[in-house]
């Protein structure tokens, strides 16, 4: 086709399409996506990204809809505060697809309760969706991994714990019951009192079973969730990437009605035995995973001390700490290489 008539500058793009001009501005949801198929003269896909609402409806395949005031999906009206986050990530060029799957999962919660609930919960900082749809959460622990409440649970990496769902409240006026219990930073740094260790839990958005209403809304109880690493700074209010959490990114799985749960902390169990068998230790990732460095780079640094430590590069220890320590977000923890040694040392001691 005849290549229209187009400006693009920092600040908005302008375009003549079939006769009708175009402006978007920057900040729209819309203006990085159509940037990039214009300036890669992908005709094809410009009509989609024309409207802000049209580029929206375009990254999830039509099934969430634009209007003038409101996201919809499946002709169902998005809560204010998730339709004005996945819009502001579109604006800034970021694909909102995790926000799309973790609503597509959070449908499937059967408490209609425990959905609206979920809200208040995730207005607090440093609570992240990750790629899949899922959530991150926090959870605190004994120095051997154990729970604080029975020191009975085993919450190793890699560990999945699950319930019945009708064994726990889901009344938020009741503050304890039984159940597994995951929080926020602030939460779970003042439940482990003593302890020194924190770990990020991932959780299905269905599992959510109750958020009560003691605590700020900073705690929830679930009926299932999947431990995955170390704590290592406050994490992204918006979204988690595979490389965040360590994890190899050669074939992404982004389920689109994905059937894991995962949800974390416990403060006890009320005497049920997790269904799931105990972990095995985590292990270091395999060499020659595409998107997974070789481990090769961090041989040797389990046997460094601080000073040994302070002498690698910062990109080793990031890695070190991300693939072999399991600490999430080690890449974004502040003070510099004095900072991330610390924190090394402090997950080793355990």
């Amino acid at each position: 086709m005849r290549t229209p008539a187009y400006t693009i500058t920092t600040e908005s793009i302008t375009i003549v399409w079939k006769g009708t001009p175009y402006t978007v501005k920057k900040g729209a949801a819309n203006f990085a996506a159509l940037k990039t198929a214009i300036e890669s003269e992908d005709w094809d896909t410009v009509p989609g990204y024309l409207t802000a609402g049209k580029g929206i409806e375009a990254w999830s395949g039509d099934a969430f809809k634009v209007g003038p005031t409101d996201v919809t999906y499946e002709g169902e009206k998005l809560p204010p505060a998730l339709a004005t986050r996945i819009i502001n990530m579109a604006g800034k060029g970021e694909d909102p697809k995790p926000l799309f799957r973790f609503w597509e999962k959070l449908s499937r919660n059967p408490s209609y309760r425990s959905v609206e609930q979920l809200w208040g919960f995730l207005e607090h900082r440093g609570i992240p969706i990750t790629e899949d749809g899922n959530f991150l959460a926090y959870k605190a622990v004994r120095d051997n991994y154990l729970d604080c409440h029975s020191g009975t649970v085993d919450n190793s990496i890699g560990s999945v714990h699950r319930m019945r769902r009708n064994r726990i409240s889901d009344d938020p006026k009741v503050a304890c019951h039984v159940g597994f219990h995951v929080g926020a930073l602030r939460y779970a740094q003042n439940f482990g009192g003593h302890s020194r260790r924190i770990i990020i839990c991932e959780v299905d958005p269905k599992d959510v079973v109750c958020v009560p209403y003691d605590s700020s809304q900073e705690k929830m109880r679930v009926c299932r969730y999947k431990v995955i690493g170390n704590h290592g700074t406050r994490l992204s209010s918006t979204t988690a990437t595979k490389e965040d959490i360590g994890v190899p990114t050669e074939k992404p799985r982004y389920a689109k009605t994905g059937p894991t749960g995962q949800f974390a902390g416990a403060t006890g169990t009320g005497g049920l035995v997790p269904e799931t068998p105990k972990p095995k230790a985590a292990k270091g990732p395999r060499r020659g995973v595409k998107g997974t460095p070789d481990p090769s780079m961090w041989a040797g640094f389990d046997k460094l001390d601080a000073d040994g430590l302070a002498e690698q590069s910062v990109e080793a220890l990031r890695k070190y700490a991300t693939y072999e320590l399991k600490i999430v977000g080690a890449s974004k923890i502040r003070g510099g290489k004095p900072a991330l040694v610390l924190r090394i040392l402090e997950v080793r001691r355990g």
